[in-house]
């Protein structure tokens, strides 16, 4: 019954954002852009996103391996991509965490708290590299921003540096065992963002967007943030909202917004569909060393 209603609040918050991205839109016009996108650059942005995806598997098997999980790289890209099969119904990623937790669980005896630590940990640092790429693109396209939100802007800068100096304080101050790892994982974080923004702009260029591309890269970076709250599906509404509200205060044209951020949805689906062919081992794992 609990499920059941979560599911309820799910589709009500989904079907809300879309609601108001269809009212904002200008869908005949968002149509005639997704009509001419060029086939070449839905593939290069395709190839990116995986490699994001690779690279943020690798940063997950640092934590892994930090715990002492006896699980290959191979495995991981596996248990990886199913995760990201759960994650295209369940919401905002949580799905696709439920089930890795829970096959590590049964399948390495380590303890619930402690996976939960390393795959919360995985999330906060693709967050913290998430926050300071928006803080440079806000900084770089400061210009653009509305006048009377210059001085606010500063402030909120300010403080997303104060917070991810905190946070990688108190990352390596508390959490011990992940300490070495902490360097290494949030360079890999900044990898896999700047792939899933090299991702985008090749979008943007298979739609034959040429101007203020920074702005929309900085709300698709801003977006991403919404994807993964865990009241929408699979990010479904979230992302598009973002650029509706973003078009109302920056000079971007928002079907060209929505036409990129439903071609990334689109992307995503395809490829978490990989994960609907793998499967696991349903036997204890042994250290491939």
């Amino acid at each position: 019954m609990k499920t059941a209603i979560k599911w309820l609040i799910k589709l009500l918050v989904t079907g809300t954002a879309l609601y108001i991205t269809f009212r904002k839109v200008n869908w005949p016009q968002t149509r005639a852009v997704l009509m001419h996108v060029h086939l070449f650059w839905c593939l290069i942005a395709l190839f990116l996103f995986n490699l994001s995806q690779l690279i943020s598997a690798l940063r997950l098997y640092y934590f892994y391996r930090a715990l002492s999980i006896p699980i290959s790289f191979l495995q991981n890209l596996k248990l990886y991509y199913i995760g990201m099969f759960y994650n295209l119904f369940l919401p905002g990623g949580i799905g696709g965490d439920g089930y890795k937790i829970h096959y590590l669980y049964r399948m390495s005896h380590k303890s619930l708290k402690s996976l939960f630590t390393a795959t919360l940990l995985d999330r906060l640092q693709g967050l913290w590299g998430l926050l300071l790429l928006i803080s440079v693109f806000i900084a770089l396209d400061y210009s653009r921003f509305p006048h009377s939100w210059q001085q606010y802007t500063i402030i909120a800068l300010s403080l997303v540096w104060l917070v991810c100096a905190i946070y990688a304080a108190l990352f390596r101050g508390i959490f011990s065992a992940y300490r070495s790892i902490f360097w290494k994982t949030a360079w890999l974080s900044l990898a896999v963002q700047i792939c899933q923004l090299l991702a985008a702009g090749a979008l943007l260029q298979g739609l034959g967007h040429g101007y203020a591309t920074g702005l929309y890269l900085m709300l698709f970076l801003c977006s991403s943030i919404a994807a993964v709250i865990p009241f929408t599906i699979g990010g479904m509404g979230a992302r598009e909202l973002v650029f509706v509200w973003g078009a109302m205060l920056l000079p971007i044209q928002v079907h060209e917004a929505i036409a990129m951020s439903l071609l990334f949805f689109l992307l995503t689906a395809i490829s978490s569909f990989i994960g609907a062919f793998l499967s696991m081992p349903e036997q204890p794992l042994v250290s491939p060393d």
